[in-house]
């Protein structure tokens, strides 16, 4: 005979061998048609069609009609865009710097990308055009599926909160450490309240350097507000068990290394001990503005680095929380990586699998929510900082952006070298103060 019951009673038989008269339990789940979207773009996301049997579509219709979740990008803000502007919450602009920021101001409540360019002569060293990177990472975590027009996002049931925290020189930590508190729904000076506090903090950016003080303290408040912080690991092909990079090695946040076409670990992935998981990073077709300086008109354009791996991570976590709101961070963390799938290294340590959507939220349906549950974080020696100094920056070759040196490192016990990271295809930046780029 057969009986239906609930997920947690299921949960609780299945680990018990108290009942001899039970031959077997398992989850009587409802099936779906496996279609493919209407996104005219969708045959050219090879991470939506060719990866571990369209994990991420079929994730998608096993949340279908969830709970919706917000995922705050904390990036160069948000351009107008026909795929995007369906999901998109009141965000804000953190960028203190009104040069850095080129709107004119200062904090503002309007987290408009503005363009990330910069002119010949200007504070950052070089010329470059606008990256739009933040509409890019916004459009793998949420682009709207389904609805004739462009690619199609990673997630679902999901709102995109965008903050602005990069400009032109890239962003400071005080800024992007204050985005990281607002988003979680905690109070910032002169910052109004957060009417949609998120569940998932996706940071697409790194540098150099120790976990400063107040940015650790950002990130423990967002995890005590049951707020998944996600960070790119970064695009220098080296191990960050040696080099220091923040806030990758901060204590609680989510580190993601890039798997490539063949699930193979991409050659620019940062790796080591610290990596908790992969995601695709190569070629992701994604949206973007076309504006070489300001905006135009929207587009499309494939990016490449562990700031795309990131973006589909955030997903992953927001359907996560989307099918069972009451799970715990460190919960999440664990059912992404133990349902994660194996990476053909070049590296040792180079991450423990690369994501699998579904299964993940399949996962997630049968796990009960578990306060005391503790994710087991590799944590490097190390400490904080408590210093916020003004750096900058020299092109520096290397397969990212150039290093940006410490002018205050005099008066500092630990190298006062930072690291900048840009997704797009390896391009040399530029010059900054106290900045830190996207990955």
């Amino acid at each position: 005979m057969t009986s239906k019951i609930d997920p947690t009673t299921l949960s609780a038989l299945a680990t018990s061998d108290s009942d001899d008269q039970i031959e077997y339990v398992e989850e009587d789940r409802y099936l779906q048609l496996h279609s493919s979207p209407n996104d005219p773009l969708y045959s050219q996301q090879w991470a939506m069609v060719n990866y571990l049997n369209d994990s991420f579509e079929m994730a998608k219709q096993e949340v279908s009609g969830a709970q919706t979740i917000t995922v705050a990008v904390v990036d160069t803000g948000r351009t107008s865009h026909s795929d995007l502007n369906a999901v998109y919450v009141q965000g804000h602009d953190f960028i203190s710097d009104s040069t850095n920021s080129q709107d004119g101001d200062g904090r503002d409540s309007d987290p408009t990308d503005t363009g990330d360019y910069a002119r010949f002569g200007s504070n950052c060293g070089s010329m470059s055009s606008s990256s739009w990177h933040g509409t890019h990472v916004s459009g793998i975590v949420a682009a709207q599926t389904n609805n004739s027009v462009g690619v199609a996002g990673a997630g679902t049931n999901i709102q995109i909160q965008p903050i602005r925290v990069l400009g032109q020189c890239g962003g400071k930590t005080s800024d992007i450490a204050d985005a990281i508190r607002w988003a979680a729904g905690g109070s910032v000076s002169g910052v109004g309240t957060n009417q949609s506090p998120a569940k998932v903090i996706n940071l697409s950016l790194g540098g150099r350097g120790s976990c400063s003080q107040y940015m650790q303290e950002a990130v423990n408040f967002a995890n005590s507000r049951g707020a998944l912080v996600v960070v790119s690991s970064g695009n220098d092909g080296a191990n960050v068990d040696s080099l220091e990079y923040t806030p990758a090695n901060c204590r609680g946040v989510f580190r993601v290394g890039a798997v490539n076409t063949y699930r193979g670990e991409s050659t620019y992935s940062n790796y080591g001990s610290i990596i908790d998981i992969s995601a695709p990073g190569d070629i992701i077709y994604s949206t973007v503005n076309g504006g070489y300086t300001t905006a135009s008109s929207e587009s499309y354009k494939t990016m490449s680095g562990t700031s795309m791996s990131a973006g589909f991570i955030s997903a992953t976590a927001a359907m996560i929380f989307s099918i069972n709101p009451n799970l715990y961070v460190d919960q999440v963390k664990d059912i992404m990586v133990r349902t994660a799938q194996s990476v053909y290294c070049r590296n040792i340590n180079c991450s423990k699998g690369t994501v699998d959507a579904y299964e993940a939220v399949l996962e997630a349906r049968r796990e009960v929510p578990d306060a005391s549950f503790e994710y087991q974080d590799t944590v490097l020696s190390g400490g904080t900082s408590n210093v916020e100094s003004r750096v900058q920056v020299t092109n520096g070759g290397g397969g990212a952006c150039g290093t940006i040196e410490d002018v205050n490192k005099a008066h500092r016990n630990y190298p006062g070298a930072l690291f900048v990271l840009l997704a797009v295809f390896f391009v040399h930046r530029f010059v900054t103060r106290m900045r830190l780029k996207h990955s």
